[in-house]
């Protein structure tokens, strides 16, 4: 629930992870000094401060052999609005924000809601090629998206996308000297002229709630993909002693929801980086297929929940419901890194743990998104099963999962981490 709040933006999300970590007695290293690991060690990583990489050595590293990799994976980022530069467009006496569309969210969601304003400006340093960043949240809404009146267009619940340069343009103001980044500036008690550049998103002012006369569902913005953020934190802190000679990794990517395909993003030789200046610390001729078929990639998104308002909409006989566990996800099309053996392994340790967990399939012509795991797997060819978290109403400004859902999640991850 505290990630859910304090996560807004992929930046917020790492400072909310790295202040859990210190809390739980995980040393920070620098990416670009030599690493001196030890045995029992924890450690943590911050990379380009939307993403970060944590790990547990093992209790018995051995000298001049490559160790195992446990390693889950989940990503920071979520569909959003992100503010273009020049950001503030005048339209009569009203204000608008020029924003362009994050991902692939469903847009209707974001209608009608305050939104607040969050991201990272970049300010002038010490030097050119080193500018300073300050992480920013607005304490208060700043902006809202309010749809058309059925009343003028009757035709508005038949209609599908909805044109992003027009219909989802957020306003500000109705006084038309008002800028976003004096606002901002003065905010933060910065000058204006001193933000060079800037990250800048809208995001739902919505907290986590906790719904239904059980009060067994969570309702809440970005449970795509914190859940599996908060879960892998929770079970690589708690987990009690890894195994051996293996190191057990948590890794956050940025940019999952537009292609993985950036420096810190999935598609990236980033973890095949970070694995060799690990398993360098254990075996100085160290290369990232020593051990190919016993290192594990565990990659951690949330999935499709049967929804009970359509069920056509699930496979006839795999069906996730919501409350019966986490779920193993499998596609015909690739689309997920499990296969059988690899779902065979999830399915022992849930099995030796007594773990609830289901089995996630699309419905036969229904293609799903792709995840972390076949992506990272092109890089790291290494054993690898998808699992999640079964949520409704996907990409939406706001999701829906159960709670007990996340705790068999979580649950999960310490006992993978302990294998």
């Amino acid at each position: 629930m505290k990630l859910l709040k304090q996560g807004v933006t992929a930046a917020h999300t790492i400072a909310c992870v790295k202040e859990q970590f210190v809390e739980a007695g995980f040393q920070e290293l620098d990416i670009e000094q030599t690493w001196k690991l030890e045995e029992n060690g924890k450690y943590y990583v911050n990379l380009y401060e939307t993403n970060c990489v944590a790990f547990r050595m093992g209790t018995h590293m051995e000298n001049g052999v490559s160790p195992k990799f446990h390693i889950a994976m989940a990503h920071s980022d979520y569909p959003c609005f992100q503010i273009k530069p020049q950001p503030d467009i005048a339209s009569g006496n009203v204000m608008k924000l020029n924003v362009d569309i994050y991902g692939g969210m469903y847009q209707k969601s974001w209608l009608d809601r305050p939104l607040g304003i969050a991201g990272r400006l970049i300010v002038k340093g010490a030097d050119v090629f080193s500018p300073k960043t300050i992480r920013y949240r607005s304490d208060r809404p700043l902006c809202i998206i309010p749809s058309l009146a059925i009343h003028m267009d009757r035709e508005l619940n038949k209609k599908g996308a909805l044109d992003t340069a027009k219909e989802l343009v957020p306003l500000t103001s109705l006084t038309k000297e008002d800028n976003l980044l004096q606002y901002i500036a003065k905010d933060v008690q910065i000058k204006e002229e001193d933000i060079l550049e800037f990250d800048l998103y809208t995001f739902v002012m919505d907290e986590p709630v906790l719904v239904g006369l059980d009060q067994s569902l969570l309702s809440s913005p970005r449970l795509d993909n914190l859940t599996s953020v908060a879960a892998l934190q929770e079970g690589l802190i708690s987990c009690q002693n890894v195994p051996g000679n293996t190191v057990d990794m948590m890794v956050v990517f940025d940019n999952e929801e537009v292609g993985s395909r950036t420096k810190q993003g999935a598609d990236s030789e980033l973890l095949s980086w970070i694995l060799h200046k690990i398993g360098q610390q254990c075996n100085e001729g160290f290369d990232k297929c020593d051990r190919l078929n016993e290192n594990f990639l565990l990659s951690v998104d949330v999935a499709h929940a049967n929804h009970p308002n359509y069920p056509e909409k699930s496979d006839a006989t795999n069906v996730a419901n919501l409350g019966q566990g986490f779920c193993v996800k499998r596609s015909v099309g690739q689309k997920y890194g499990t296969t059988a053996k690899s779902g065979a392994v999830i399915r022992a340790i849930c099995e030796n743990s007594d773990i609830p967990c289901t089995v996630a399939v699309n419905r036969t012509g229904i293609p799903g998104g792709s995840t972390l795991g076949p992506i990272v797997s092109a890089h790291l060819p290494y054993p690898c099963a998808d699992i999640g978290m079964p949520i409704l109403s996907m990409h939406s400004a706001c999701e829906l999962g159960a709670k007990a859902d996340y705790e068999a999640l979580v649950h999960f991850m310490k006992a993978f981490y302990e294998a």
